[in-house]
């Protein structure tokens, strides 16, 4: 290589270094004042020899810069094996981000070109001349540079307050936001946090963990005990509870870290099957374990079904038999936990061997009619009760298989004369004695549709008018976030937890217009209310009016929901596919007032998703 050339690929090297030092200095600021002043330093050092190399290269820069470049890369090393003495957490080994390894990466390049130009001593006083060889090289250098910039600038926030200010107005903080004291029965329960085998995490050493079952009106209080080596909460998903009590890291609570515990009480408002998660890290801790059913029977009693018996999907769970006798009725409270992939495709669930009715979807009782074989799509969160009579003779079975996408009569017709029928049915459940009935062909099957099942009756938003209408715009683009290239999937243009906020004021009655633009299915959760569809694709809803907490819009689908602003707070919407949550679907519905002593971030190791 000329030595004109390996002066100035030096001389971008060192500055993209440079300037990677100085995109990252403000996080190290919030981190540790002495850290921000250190990259300020290096970076400023760093563009300063790459001037200089590209102006006038002497000896001594290049021994110096060789110096700097050696004792830069080596404290990173220390700094992600062993940690360092002095900062935030001292002796902590921290994590490797694609900024500060593009960044190091350099360094070393840095090193090797000058420790090569070492070996070509520079004719003193001597000008770089013909440059254009290296011009190559340095373009290369200022992509990798501008990479890890961005990297660096897009990485989680140290310290983010979700909550929106208002100018003038005392704030209630969500602290203060808890179940009123009251003469309802405590129904008390501990659930362990702790590692299990095979690398799963359980709550009191199960996964799913213990089915909490209790009776509308009781007064829940569930005491957390963390023994996991990392902090964790509990989310209550689909139940009305005070914000305070609704484990959002960072947004409720601060994250429980090992070895503490935090209580959470409630009183249970409603009637029927929910389900309790992490919302701590969810999209890892949830898919090791952290999850369990939750059944609210109505008040005065039982349901009126002979077996009650809540089943919980997930990744890895064998079949379960559920003894039953010929003509008993049963009622199955299927939980949808499975983790979906990329595309977010529902779990579709078929009861062979004995026609059913779907009784609740989510928390929403449902007066319908008796189905045959349907495919029942649940997206992540979302729940269906079904209920039927146990035949003469044989079990009944349960299957489920992964929708792959959204499926139209001609693409259904394609998979049936091509054979792309995609992954096999899996036995989830039988229930009764004798042969269990084998599965339909699925692709077969029709899709039930919630929006024209039950019958119809009035709801709150017949006739009239909204206090407010928000566009919810789903969308994704491939792009830098939390440090690294991802495919961010936006609300409104924002991610989590700079995302949009919808100001709302109790007693509003709120229409969401949610456009999905993207080829994947989004189940759409908003914590602590339910939600009513009212229209999909433009077509108005003719079925029965049911509360869900989870609606499922498939690819580049439209939904109009709506809700009652009955519950005050800092609540969270976002998509429940866990891998879009965690690249950012996230966004707000905040009533005016309400603020949040708690903030996510690298420093108070809130990460909700």
């Amino acid at each position: 290589m000329r030595r004109t050339t390996l002066v100035l690929t030096s001389a971008a090297l060192v500055g993209g270094a440079g300037v990677i030092h100085l995109a990252v200095a403000p996080a190290h600021f919030q981190e540790f004042f002495p850290f921000g002043l250190f990259f300020v330093g290096v970076g400023v050092a760093q563009l300063a020899l790459a001037a200089a190399l590209a102006l006038r290269p002497e000896r001594w820069m290049l021994a110096s810069g060789l110096a700097g470049s050696l004792a830069v890369a080596s404290l990173w090393l220390a700094s992600r094996t062993v940690g360092l003495p002095i900062g935030p957490d001292p002796g902590r080994p921290e994590e490797v981000g694609m900024a500060d390894l593009v960044c190091t990466s350099l360094e070393v390049a840095t090193a090797a070109s000058l420790a090569l130009l070492l070996l070509r001593p520079p004719v003193p006083g001597r000008r770089v001349r013909r440059p254009w060889p290296a011009m190559p090289l340095v373009l290369l250098t200022a992509a990798l540079s501008a990479c890890g910039a961005e990297a660096g600038a897009s990485g989680m926030p140290w310290a983010f307050d979700v909550a929106p200010s208002v100018a003038g107005q005392d704030g209630v903080s969500v602290t203060s936001l808890t179940a009123v004291p009251g003469p309802q029965p405590v129904r008390a329960f501990t659930l362990v946090a702790e590692p299990g085998p095979h690398g799963t995490w359980t709550f009191n050493g199960t996964v799913p963990g213990p089915e909490l079952r209790v009776t509308q009106g009781d007064r829940v209080r569930v005491t957390l005990v963390n023994r996991l080596p990392e902090s964790t909460t509990i989310h209550w998903h689909g139940v009305r509870v005070p914000n305070a009590d609704d484990g959002v890291a960072g947004l409720t609570q601060n994250a429980v870290p090992p070895g503490h515990r935090f209580t959470y009480e409630f009183v249970a408002r409603d009637a029927g099957t929910f389900w309790y998660h992490s919302h701590q890290r969810a999209s890892e801790q949830i898919a090791r374990g952290l999850f369990g059913a939750l059944v609210v029977e109505p008040r005065g009693g039982r349901v009126a079904q002979d077996v009650d018996r809540a089943l919980v999907l997930h990744d890895g769970a064998g079949p379960v038999h559920i003894p039953a006798s010929p003509g008993q009725t049963v009622r199955l409270r299927i939980v949808n936990a499975v983790v979906p992939g990329m595309d977010g495709g529902p779990e579709t669930v078929v009861l062979e061997g004995a026609d059913d009715r779907v009784a609740a979807l989510d928390a929403g009782t449902v007066d319908g009619a008796v189905l045959g074989p349907e495919r029942i799509p649940l997206g992540m969160g979302q729940r269906v009760d079904l209920v039927f009579t146990v035949p003469p003779a044989g079990r009944v079975a349960l299957y489920e298989e992964t929708l792959r996408g959204r499926e139209t009569p001609v693409e259904r017709t394609f998979d049936v004369l091509f054979g792309a029928t995609g992954a096999r049915p899996r036995l989830v459940a039988t229930v009764g004695s004798g042969p269990a009935p084998a599965a339909s062909g699925f692709e077969r099957l029709p899709l039930f549709d919630p929006t024209a099942y039950g019958t119809r009756t009035t709801n709150p938003f017949d006739g009239a008018g909204f206090d407010a209408t928000f566009p919810l715009v789903l969308d994704e683009h491939p792009g830098f976030r939390d440090g690294t290239v991802q495919l961010v999937h936006t609300i409104d243009g924002r991610t989590m937890p700079q995302s949009v906020v919808f100001g709302v004021e109790e007693g509003w009655k709120v229409r969401l217009h949610i456009v999905n633009l993207t080829a994947e299915w989004h189940p759409i959760h908003l914590h602590g209310h339910f939600l009513t569809v009212l229209a999909v694709d433009g077509h108005a809803a003719t079925g029965a009016p049911v509360a869900l907490d989870t609606v499922l819009v498939a690819p580049h689908q439209t939904a109009d929901v709506a809700f009652v602003a009955d519950n005050p707070g800092l609540w969270m919407l976002h998509c429940h596919v866990l891998l879009h949550a965690e690249m950012g679907m996230g966004a707000l519905v905040a009533y005016r007032g309400v603020t949040t002593p708690y903030e996510m971030g690298e420093r108070s190791g809130n990460m909700p998703e």
